[in-house]
């Protein structure tokens, strides 16, 4: 217990000193009260690499964008819906739907892995909803619901396989509870237009486009809908 609570004040120090270089400070408001080390995300990370191209409007898109923003539209209602849904049926209370306090999975993985406060009710009501969109369309590669930090609490059910163990697979088939932070993910996370369409090369090789659309609960932004598909 005192290991726990001195590796706490170490990880808060470090995370406030990185902060205090980088020009922003993360805030602990209630999430401070949780025992146990975590990781606090402050919103103004700013990453390093970023994607080829983007767009946030219609003009220049084609007819499979076209088609994908509208799928990305209503996959996000219905993500909305289920997080509402959390709240009024008190399974959560708003506080952990919005909490950004995140406590690394054991043992450790790479890249990281996160649990949260929220991610096992995600995994029950926002999974199947990703599996269902990701279906609808061919070129679609993924479908995830990621909140204002890039966090990704649950996967499509293809690319939340149990890891093997193996570096390379378990970066294609274990993709969940991560925080993809990388440019592309953290301009689709930040995005408040109506939509925004990105094209990127993947971690994992592949370059692909990227639309995401906002995602809002409580009336507040809580993160994005995105989906990855082929890039034409």
């Amino acid at each position: 217990m005192v290991f726990l609570v001195l590796f706490s004040v170490v990880l808060v120090a470090v995370l406030s000193d990185a902060a205090n270089v980088l020009g922003f400070a993360p805030t602990f408001a209630q999430e401070a009260k949780v025992s146990g080390p975590a990781l606090i995300l402050p919103e103004a990370a700013l990453p390093m690499s970023g994607p080829v191209l983007e767009a946030t409007s219609t003009a220049d898109m084609s007819s499979l964008d076209r088609d994908i923003l509208a799928l990305a539209k209503a996959a996000a209602g219905e993500v909305f819906q289920v997080l509402e849904s959390a709240i009024d049926r008190r399974l959560k209370s708003e506080e952990e739907i919005f909490s950004t306090l995140y406590f690394p999975i054991t043992p450790s993985t790479s890249p990281r892995t996160f649990s949260t406060f929220y991610d096992d009710y995600t995994d029950q009501f926002v999974t199947p909803i990703e599996d269902r969109y990701l279906a609808m369309n061919r070129s679609i590669v993924f479908v995830v619901l990621v909140d204002r930090n890039g966090y990704l609490p649950s996967h499509n059910s293809r690319f939340s396989q149990p890891r093997t163990g193996n570096l390379e697979q378990d970066l294609k088939s274990n993709r969940t509870k991560r925080v993809f932070n990388d440019l592309t993910g953290f301009r689709a996370a930040k995005n408040r237009e109506e939509f925004l369409l990105q094209v990127y090369r993947r971690d994992t090789g592949e370059l692909m486009k990227d639309l995401s659309v906002p995602v809002t609960v409580r009336g507040k932004r809580w993160g994005a809908l995105r989906m990855g598909y082929a890039n034409e």
